[in-house]
């Protein structure tokens, strides 16, 4: 029995061993796996605290919204409403970091530094005015014949994330 006993210990040894071992790989990989993405949300929010785009939207002869709303990286939003728009002057709101890195994606994905620069305007026509900056790089771009396009698309995202629907008609 004695040898019966001293195996026993043994095996309860090496199980203990074994799960020690399996603890030690999965808290590893836990690690692992939890550091890579913070180290990407590290970057990606530095990114963001030099993040802004800023929309600019400049009536018409007629009674075309005019306004502008600004997003920065931390979420902030600023309204500033002057004609034919629900709610005159500014407002403010917060809008979640991850509706932020949304519409910086989709300035990346859609290579907005890289679009050309136009600075022709129609009579009568809203001007649409999108102005965006993340660090050092700056890029401005008007529609101002209401064409459909990048531009206008853009635009419709911009509010749709910042919530300007609440403010303007």
């Amino acid at each position: 029995m004695g040898c019966y006993r001293q195996q026993s210990r043994n095996l309860g040894g090496n199980r203990r061993k074994v799960l020690t071992m399996k603890q030690l790989i999965f808290y590893a990989a836990l690690v692992f796996f939890l550091l890579i993405p913070v180290s990407f949300r590290a970057q990606s929010d530095n990114t963001l605290a030099d993040f802004s785009v800023k929309l600019m939207r400049v009536g018409c002869l007629g009674e075309c919204p005019d306004y502008e709303v600004t997003v920065l990286g931390n979420g902030q939003v600023r309204y500033v409403g002057h004609a034919y728009v629900r709610v005159k002057g500014i407002r403010e709101r917060t809008i979640p970091i991850a509706d932020v890195r949304k519409l910086a994606t989709r300035l990346q994905e859609e290579r907005f530094f890289q679009w050309p620069e136009k600075d022709v305007v129609c009579l009568d026509f809203p001007e649409v005015h999108i102005t965006a900056k993340v660090g050092v790089q700056r890029k401005h771009v008007l529609e101002g014949c209401n064409s459909p396009g990048k531009v206008l698309a853009l635009a419709s995202e911009i509010d749709k994330i910042s919530g300007t629907k609440r403010w303007v008609r």
